[in-house]
C-alpha cells in the first residue's frame, strides 16, 4: 500500500514539476519545453494591445522569445499572404535597425533579404529575416519571424552566438516544433 501511495506522490510531483501557461488570445498551451528550449517566463505588457512575450531558454544565449499581440487593431489576417502583415513586418524591421540607434547594442547588421518560409506540413508559415547584434562583448545571430493567428501577430525573436551551429540548429527545431503547436498539428 504504501509503495502505491509513494508512486502516486511521485507521478503528482512529476505532472506538477512540467510548467505549461495557456494564452487565451491564440487559443494555445505553450509546454514546458519546445525542442530544446526550456520555458522561461511570461510577461503580460501593460498595454492590452502590445500583448505578451513567452519566452524560452537554451543552453548559453540560446533564447527564442514568442510575442503574441494585435497592436489594438480587431482584424489581423492569418498566415503571411496579406499586405497588412508585410507592412507590419517592415516596421518590425525597422525597429530592429533602430536597437543601434538607441544604444541598446552596439550595432545591427542585416543579412541577406527578407523571406517567407516553407516549411513542409501543418503549420503556419513565417516572413523572416537574420541579422547580427553587435553587443559588445558578442555578436548575436538573430532572426525574426512574423505570421497572423488568430487576430493577433505572433512574432519569434531567436538568437544564439554567431557561429553556434549547434545553437542555430537548436533554433530550427525550435521553429518547426512551434510551428506544429500553432497550428494545432497531430504528428
Amino acid at each position: 500500500m504504501h509503495r502505491y501511495l509513494f508512486s502516486f506522490a511521485l507521478f503528482c510531483i512529476a505532472g506538477n514539476a512540467m510548467a505549461s501557461v495557456h494564452e487565451n488570445s491564440i487559443n494555445v498551451t505553450f509546454p514546458d519545453k519546445v525542442a530544446t528550449l526550456t520555458f522561461s517566463e511570461k510577461k503580460e505588457f501593460p498595454k492590452k494591445e502590445l500583448g505578451v512575450n513567452i519566452r524560452y531558454q537554451g543552453i548559453g544565449p540560446v533564447v527564442g522569445s514568442i510575442y503574441i499581440y494585435n497592436s489594438g487593431l480587431s482584424q489581423i489576417p492569418t498566415g503571411v499572404g496579406s499586405p497588412l502583415i508585410h507592412q507590419h513586418f517592415i516596421q518590425v524591421i525597422n525597429e530592429v535597425k533602430q536597437l543601434a540607434a538607441m544604444g541598446q547594442v552596439k550595432a545591427v547588421n542585416l543579412t541577406g533579404g527578407s523571406t517567407i518560409s516553407n516549411f513542409k506540413g501543418c503549420g503556419p508559415q513565417f516572413m523572416w529575416r537574420a541579422y547580427e547584434l553587435d553587443m559588445g562583448d558578442k555578436v548575436l545571430s538573430s532572426y525574426t519571424y512574423l505570421t497572423g493567428l488568430n487576430n493577433n501577430f505572433v512574432k519569434l525573436r531567436l538568437s544564439h552566438l554567431k557561429g553556434d551551429m549547434q545553437g542555430k540548429r537548436e533554433l530550427e527545431q525550435f521553429v518547426e516544433e512551434l510551428r506544429k503547436l500553432l497550428g494545432n498539428c497531430r504528428d
